[in-house]
């Protein structure tokens, strides 16, 4: 474990991200050039009026939650159902994959990412119980590289405690 300050601690992260949909099969969501992990909680003040002027005396959390962000390079039908809520592929008239645009109200599952940079410490995530929609619009026609964007509202986990769980590999601190 390196300590701080040490500039080995300075990480360009990479990894590569992973989707168990709830009674089906681990997948690879494929190229992810974004994913964000948000904890947000919501606290509740209080103030003592005992003096001239309110002064906060007291916050305590009310709610926490988690929210995953992912951004996806790979317009697979797949990564297109999670956007777009679909019900599971069929194949169509053409032979291609095929789902129906908002027949689902959710996709549950669980979420992993697994650390793969070369620059600092890897970061791996597990979120066993997510729940994916649509964040952002599928642009059909552009001049840039498509993205599809997918949100997760990640559960608490009463099993564990928690909403999922980090490891960190460090950077090793050179030795002169």
């Amino acid at each position: 474990m390196a300590t701080s300050p040490y500039t080995g601690n300075y990480s360009v992260l990479k990894g590569i991200v992973k989707f168990t949909p709830t009674g089906g099969s681990e997948r690879d969501l494929g190229n992810a050039p974004e994913i964000e992990l948000t904890p947000a909680v919501e606290k509740l003040d209080h103030f003592s009026s005992r003096a001239g002027v309110r002064s906060k005396d007291r916050s305590v959390v009310t709610e926490k939650t988690v929210t995953l962000r992912i951004v996806l390079d790979e317009l697979t039908a797949e990564n297109l159902r999670m956007m777009l809520l679909g019900d599971a592929l069929t194949t169509g008239t053409s032979g291609n994959p095929g789902f129906g645009i908002g027949a689902e109200s959710e996709i549950l599952g669980a979420i992993s990412i697994t650390g793969t940079n070369d620059i600092g410490s890897k970061i791996h995530l597990a979120l066993p119980n997510v729940s994916f929609g649509p964040s952002g619009s599928l642009n059909l026609i552009s001049e840039e590289w498509a993205t599809i964007e997918v949100t997760a509202e990640v559960f608490w986990d009463e099993t564990n405690g928690n909403f999922g769980t980090v490891e960190v590999d460090e950077v090793e601190e050179a030795t002169a």
